[in-house]
Parts: C-alpha cells; structure tokens; sequence
C-alpha cells in the first residue's frame, strides 16, 4: 500500500456491510447509516450501478427496481479517510477540475484564542538579513496559454538579529507585462506605496467622495476631493466649504474658505482666511478685491470745538471724541494704541480757528512712545493780522512695537489763548505692514 494516505484499509476499519433479504416488491432499505457517494449496492451478488438505486439521505438505500422475495441485497458503506497529525515530506499537489475549494482549514475549538492557524516556518540552521521566509504566488494563464504569475504576497528578513528583528513584507502584482511589481512593501522604518516607480494612481474612496485622497501617478501631484489634481496640491470643495482649516487647542479656529475665482459671474467666489465661527480676517472676492476687515484701523473727530487751547508753549493733547470708526476697538482716550508690532501709516488734520498773530507759531506734533514721529509747524510772525482760521495737517510711516501708543499734540508759542480745534479736525492710521 505505498502512497496510501490514512489508516491502513482493512475491511473492519474502512467499511461496513449489511445484508438484507428482500420482500416480494420491496425498494427501500433502512442501513445504520453512510456517507452519500461512499456506498456500494450488490443484489445476489451483482453489483450495482449508482444510476440503479438512490442513496441521498445518509440511511436509506431505494432501488430503482423492486427486489423479489428473498433476493439478498447486500450494503457497503466507506468510511471517508481523515488524516490527523501528519507530517509531509516533498512536493504535494492537489488538483480538482471545478470550482470547489481544494483546503479547508477548519477549527472547531470553542474558546476565544486564535484558529485556525497556517505557520509558514522558514526553519533555517543559519538564518541571514535578506532570508526569503515564504511567497503565496498567484498563477493564472495568458492568452498565450502560458503559465503567468499574477499575484505574489512575499516575506523576508530584514534584521536577523536577536533582539531587534525586522521583517520585509510585500504584495506584487503583475504591471504592464512586467511580473513582481512592488504594490505595497512593509519594512522596518517605512510603509512604501509603489516601490517600483510606475505610473500608478493611488486613490482613498470615503462614503461621499470617489477620490477624498489621490495621488496623480504621472507626477505625483495630489488632490484632495480632485481626480485630476493640477497642482502639487489641489483641494476641491463645494462652493462656500472651508478647504483648509487649522485648530490650536483651547484657542479659536482658522480656516481656509473658497470656491473657484476663475467664475467671476457669479458673485459669490471668494477665497477668505477667517475665524471659523466668527469675522473672516482676509478675503479675495471673484474680482481680486481683497478685504482685511480686522486690520487694525481708526478715524476719529472732535466731539466738538476745543476752545482757546493754552498758548503757554505747553504740549495740549488734541481731543477727539468721536470714532468715526475703529476697526478692533485699538483707540481710546485720545490714543491709538499699536495691537501688534509693525509700521502703521498716520495722518492728522488740525483746523485752527482764531490764530493769534501774536504767537510765534503753532506746532502741530504725533507723538508716540518709543519716540517723537512727526512735526508740523506755521509762523505767525508773517500775518499781518489775526487770522480767522488755518489747518495743520501731518503725515507720517511710523514704526511701532506692539503695545506703543501714538496721541496728536498741539502747541502755541505765545500770544492770548483765543485759538479753537474746530470739528473738522481729524486724525486716522492703519497698519500697513
């Protein structure tokens, strides 16, 4: 019996017979039992074709012609051969000419630990980096009726050494008729997509989105929600969605907002960087307008009239009580204070009423903390008289630290307090850089 696989078949160990007498008519015989298709059927001792008698359900044989009394109709049954805790040596092969699964792995075992198990052991008495542990190749063939490999899942060592192994993993395919391409590789320090360089796209599919994540094989571009990405990054959305948005714990978020600009139709494409939830901080519209509704910015007038300021050569600060506006709320008690450091464009427009000819001149000054910025002054001394209004206007590019503050200043030499600031007066600034 060499070759066999199993117990060895002795008639006790691998079938089973029974012997009925028949009655007059009789089709049906009741059997202790059988596996379907392991069963031998002999009538007076002539064996049976299985087109001549049924045997489905696991223990009822019927003929398909009725016995006479007394024909002896004799059952065999076969165990079906079970290997158990077998080791093979060499080559198996196992072939079938269906579709039917050719191995099973099946474990019965009830508890939570892991089965069934397939262990490919690369058992080597001298074990090396780069040792190829095992490959599952996948074969089919071409239209050429050759024998092709499709599919290949490999494993190797990296790192042989105790302690700190490392492993190679990687799943080919074949690429353009080129076998073994690199799809996905594993090692040690790095997950690999496309090892080998071909023109592949890579693409992650969400619930909504064909393309949430790709990856333009050609050039490497990569589009977020885009399947033909134009750009070393292109993010595409629904109009008035944020593209980007940016989150520092426990503080406010930022977010890049946008549709396309290039439809200036519409009226309603901007790009905008913006306090989600809040003001938008910057924003192009469709026509390349862009806005920065919190920059730092103010104008301010006079309340009213600043009656016959002091003409004792002392600096007065120049009051102005009304805010035409003030952009992030930077001014107050006459002062501009700087939010962040920078240079800030300032301008001051003084209208005088009554100027004494007397004095000897009127000094108009913006003065900021880290330093006098601008100066600007008239000489009465040239009047012929007393002249019934003048204005005093100053501007200047002042550099100033966050927190550094700027107030107009007015001064008159000499002569009689009689001089007003009139309500036409102004003073602005904005943060320009």
């Amino acid at each position: 019996m060499s070759g066999y696989i199993g117990s060895t078949p002795v008639p006790q160990a691998t079938q089973h017979r029974e012997s009925f007498t028949a009655t007059e008519g009789q089709t049906s015989f009741a059997t202790a039992g059988y596996t379907p298709q392991f069963v031998d059927v002999y009538l007076n001792g002539s064996h049976l074709s299985p087109a001549d008698f049924t045997a489905s359900n696991g223990s009822d044989v019927v003929l398909g012609v009725a016995a006479s009394a007394d024909d002896i109709c004799d059952i065999i049954s076969y165990t079906p051969f079970e290997i158990a805790d077998q080791t093979f040596t060499g080559s198996t092969i196992m072939t079938n000419g269906d579709n039917t699964t050719q191995l099973t792995l099946i474990s019965t075992d009830a508890d939570a630990n892991v089965g069934p198990t397939l262990d490919l052991y690369r058992n080597s008495a001298s074990p090396a980096d780069d040792d190829d542990l095992g490959f599952i190749n996948f074969y089919g063939e071409n239209d050429a009726n050759e024998k092709t490999l499709y599919g290949q899942i490999r494993a190797s060592i990296n790192d042989a050494s105790n302690g700190t192994e490392d492993t190679r993993f990687i799943i080919q395919t074949a690429v353009g008729g080129t076998q073994e391409t690199s799809r996905v590789e594993l090692t040690g320090t790095e997950t690999i997509i496309n090892q080998d360089s071909k023109d592949l796209d890579f693409r992650v599919e969400s619930d909504n989105q064909t393309h949430a994540l790709f990856v333009q094989g050609s050039d490497g571009f990569v589009g977020i929600g885009v399947n033909t990405p134009g750009a070393p990054l292109h993010i595409e959305a629904a109009d008035n969605a944020n593209l980007l948005r940016f989150t520092v714990t426990g503080q406010e978020d930022w977010a890049f907002k946008g549709a396309s600009v290039s439809k200036p139709t519409t009226g309603n494409d901007t790009i905008s960087f913006g306090i989600v939830g809040g003001n938008q901080a910057m924003t192009w519209d469709e026509l390349g307008i862009c806005t920065k509704p919190l920059q730092p910015a103010f104008l301010v007038r006079p309340a009213s009239a600043q009656n016959n300021i002091a003409a004792d050569n002392s600096a007065v600060t120049v009051v102005f009580g009304t805010e035409t506006f003030d952009q992030n709320g930077n001014f107050a008690s006459n002062t501009f204070t700087a939010p962040v450091t920078g240079k800030y464009q300032l301008d001051a427009n003084v209208y005088l009423i009554n100027l004494d000819s007397a004095s000897g001149y009127y000094d108009l000054k913006l003065i900021t903390s880290n330093g006098n910025r601008g100066e600007c002054i008239i000489s009465t001394n040239r009047f012929s008289g007393d002249l019934s209004y003048h204005t005093l206007q100053l501007s200047v590019l002042a550099d100033m630290d966050a927190d550094d503050t700027v107030i107009a200043s007015l001064r008159q030499n000499s002569g009689t307090a009689q001089t007003d600031v009139g309500g036409a007066s102004y003073f602005s600034g904005y943060l320009v850089a």
